[in-house]
């Protein structure tokens, strides 16, 4: 009786889990792609916006009134703008006006390139999303497996080796990654007019020994250009209040669509 209720179960988590033959999963990769509006996969080579930040807010979230003394630390951080170029390789930000000198006051010297780093952040993290490179490219090797809430994605490949959720329909939910590096994550998406855009992802390390806790970036979007960017993206690193950055002014660069038609007829 124990030998056949055993292989009751075996059979039970067998059917959870149903490989895909190799044609089917060629398909459902196809279809999953077709579904994510990933920008860098169409036409869009970069694009750069301005970002404002409210360092008076933002101080304001630490304390409930802030003390004189911190006026000017926020004032000269204030003073200086920033823009962010992103392209297929990540974010780079650059300041648009001269910097202040900060000599002399400790608190700007560290909390300007924190902000720098927040948003160089923020955007590489949606990046993966926007390109597509979060599903298997090139020569990876991949398989999909039917659960009873959606699929998971299994990916190996050189310097690749990942385990992906996916629900019913065909939304990334989270996943495991050995390699480039070790991490783990989970993901919402909402629908826009192009496909599933990134609406959140909370990041953290897969190892026991690992200090500190998960970062989260959240995301909403404006349309430029016809292309759905990041107009507002919150970061919330694990020791730290959340910094919310707005992008503005932004501006695209696409590619040339260059349609190829039949030769001209002889004459």
């Amino acid at each position: 009786m124990r030998r056949v209720a055993l292989s009751i179960i075996l059979c039970f988590l067998s059917a959870l889990a149903i490989p895909q033959s190799p044609g089917s999963d060629a398909a459902l990769l196809a279809k999953t792609r077709s579904l994510y509006d990933a920008p860098f996969t169409r036409n869009l080579a970069s694009f750069d916006c301005a970002v404002r930040f409210d360092w008076q807010k933002h101080f304001a979230e630490f304390v409930r009134t802030v003390p004189p003394t911190a006026q000017p630390t926020i004032e000269r951080l204030q003073g200086v703008r920033h823009r962010v170029f992103v392209d297929r390789s990540g974010a780079t930000v650059s300041a648009q006006t001269k910097a202040p000198d900060f000599e002399g006051d400790r608190s700007a010297t560290l909390l300007e390139p924190a902000l720098t780093a927040m948003i160089t952040q923020g955007l590489n993290a949606w990046l993966p999303f926007s390109t597509n490179v979060i599903l298997p490219v090139g020569p990876t090797k991949y398989s999909f497996q039917t659960l009873g809430s959606g699929y998971k994605l299994v990916m190996n490949g050189t310097n690749v080796a990942a385990t992906i959720l996916l629900d019913a329909d065909l939304k990334v939910t989270s996943g495991v990654v050995q390699l480039p590096q070790d991490l783990r994550f989970t993901t919402e998406f909402e629908t826009g007019p192009d496909g599933y855009l990134l609406k959140s992802v909370e990041t953290g390390s897969t190892a026991e020994s690992a200090v500190g806790g998960n970062a989260t970036f959240a995301y909403t979007y404006q349309a430029v250009d016809g292309i759905q960017l990041p107009s507002e993206v919150i970061v919330s690193p694990a020791t730290a209040k959340p910094f919310h950055l707005a992008l503005t002014d932004c501006k695209v660069v696409k590619f040339a669509i260059v349609k190829v038609g039949p030769p001209p007829a002889p004459r």
